[in-house]
């Protein structure tokens, strides 16, 4: 009895596994309790957009009453802890170094350039 339990229960295992059911999110090694889900973006300027757009949606709660929101989200105002925690965690902050750097490149560049330009001036 207790060999045909466990050869159901690996049968549903291995039918889970190969079905396309719990997908969306995936456990973090390490960390129990915690998973993960792959949001993909094409390009940089498409997260930041994503994260400004539920930015705006919190922006939105905020600004308005209860009444003034969609009336097919009831408490709007309790979704908003979750908007704002995607945004959290959508955001590229260690890229944003990179571009801190890449600003600072510029900047040097451009003074290179205007300090050629000068001496070239004067000459």
């Amino acid at each position: 009895m207790k060999t045909n339990e466990n050869k159901k229960v690996d049968d549903f295992i291995k039918e889970l596994k190969d079905s396309s059911f719990f997908r969306t999110l995936t456990p973090q090694k390490n960390r129990d309790g915690i998973y993960y889900a792959d949001i993909k973006f094409a390009r940089y300027t498409h997260l930041i957009y994503a994260v400004q757009d539920l930015l705006k949606i919190a922006l939105h709660t905020l600004e308005n009453s209860g009444l003034e929101n969609s009336s097919q989200i009831e408490d709007p105002t309790f979704h908003l802890t979750s908007i704002l925690e995607i945004a959290v965690q959508l955001l590229p902050c260690s890229e944003a170094e990179g571009l801190d750097s890449l600003h600072e490149l510029y900047l040097e560049i451009l003074n290179d350039q205007e300090s050629k330009n000068d001496k070239t001036d004067n000459v």
